[in-house]
């Protein structure tokens, strides 16, 4: 076993260096099998010790865990918290419920039943020929279960992502995920404007890094031809389809701009879905404010994370850092 205080910060990803520190000004002994390994044991000194997975602490049970991985499985359970979800249908090898579903609401998004970090996700699907290889994408990356998920694709341009972080049921932080973009010079091409980003001293490996590289495969495949396009001077291209972190994209706090029917909605979520530690995420058709009222937007979850990244609301591109990894270790030190 290792010494996780003593394993330099390089060697570790974003929430890990925020929980080290967290940890040592506690005098805590933390022990992990090998360096890169999510498996944390803590000894704080008092007699209690007690095993934690990344973010994922020991009151959240093994069937919790295991629900929140099935993101089928988890829109049925969601069900019972009365919150707005999108239509959703699973996929085995019969794609007959899921071409109804795409004639009914003319776009699905496919994704893999137990993927992550926007992994085997494609949008905008509209033909059964593009439903049947997104269905098969997504499979690809699945484990054992070889299914897929097929959702109503929220339809609202541009889509607010909003990640909200509860921890033991209770609104921690909130923040809006923007995708992977660059702005136009009037010179470059998109796939120009790309590599010379990736350039930038703020990015690098996911969740490593202050920004994730954008990937160009990835970009190539949401994009197509317009990748050659010249974007006029200041013109903001959406580079990928996934607002996601580890995939390029964007943080902004939003943590004082919630309204309390969207933090009751995601609280209610974490508390049927069983974790204690949760990030809930929203589709929205409008930026969050605090005034805005459940009749005067439109807002569905579309997933629940049992180990949320403490570090995007730590260290968001824009914004105010929530203080969430000093939350959740506050959140073990009282069990």
């Amino acid at each position: 076993m290792i010494d996780l205080l003593t394993i330099p910060k390089t060697s570790l990803n974003q929430t890990t260096r925020l929980l080290q520190d967290e940890y040592a000004s506690r005098g805590w002994a933390v022990l992990t099998p090998y360096v890169g390994s999510p498996h944390y044991f803590i000894d704080r000194g008092d007699g209690k010790e007690m095993h934690i997975f990344g973010a994922t602490p020991p009151a959240t049970s093994y069937a919790a865990a295991q629900l929140a991985n099935d993101k089928y499985a988890t829109h049925q359970i969601l069900e019972r918290a009365d919150v707005v979800q999108l239509e959703t249908v699973l996929v085995d090898d019969d794609t007959t419920e899921a071409i109804e579903l795409m004639r009914g609401c003319g776009k699905v998004v496919v994704k893999p039943v137990d993927g992550g970090h926007g992994n085997g996700i494609t949008i905008g699907v509209t033909t059964v020929d593009e439903l049947v290889r997104a269905v098969e994408y997504a499979k690809s990356f699945t484990g054992s279960s070889k299914k897929a998920v097929v959702q109503a694709q929220f339809d609202h341009h541009p889509i607010r992502d909003i990640r909200v972080l509860c921890i033991d049921f209770k609104y921690v932080a909130a923040l809006m995920r923007v995708p992977a973009r660059v702005f136009g010079d009037g010179i470059l091409t998109i796939r120009e404007l790309i590599d010379h980003e990736n350039t930038s001293p703020k990015r690098g490996e996911p969740y490593r890094a202050p920004l994730a590289r954008i990937d160009i495969d990835r970009a190539i495949q949401f994009l197509g031809e317009k990748m050659n396009s010249v974007p006029e001077v200041d013109e903001e291209v959406w580079v990928l389809g996934v607002a996601n972190y580890g995939a390029g994209g964007e943080l902004i706090d939003l943590t004082d701009d919630m309204p309390d029917w969207l933090i009751d909605q995601a609280e209610r979520a974490s508390r049927v879905a069983g974790l204690t530690v949760a990030g809930i995420d929203f589709m929205m058709a409008d930026t969050p404010t605090k005034q805005q009222t459940i009749d005067s937007t439109t807002a569905v979850i579309v997933e629940i994370n049992k180990c949320p990244s403490l570090a995007i609301h730590d260290q968001p591109t824009f914004g105010t850092p929530r203080g969430a990894a000093k939350a959740y270790v506050d959140y073990l030190a009282g069990l």
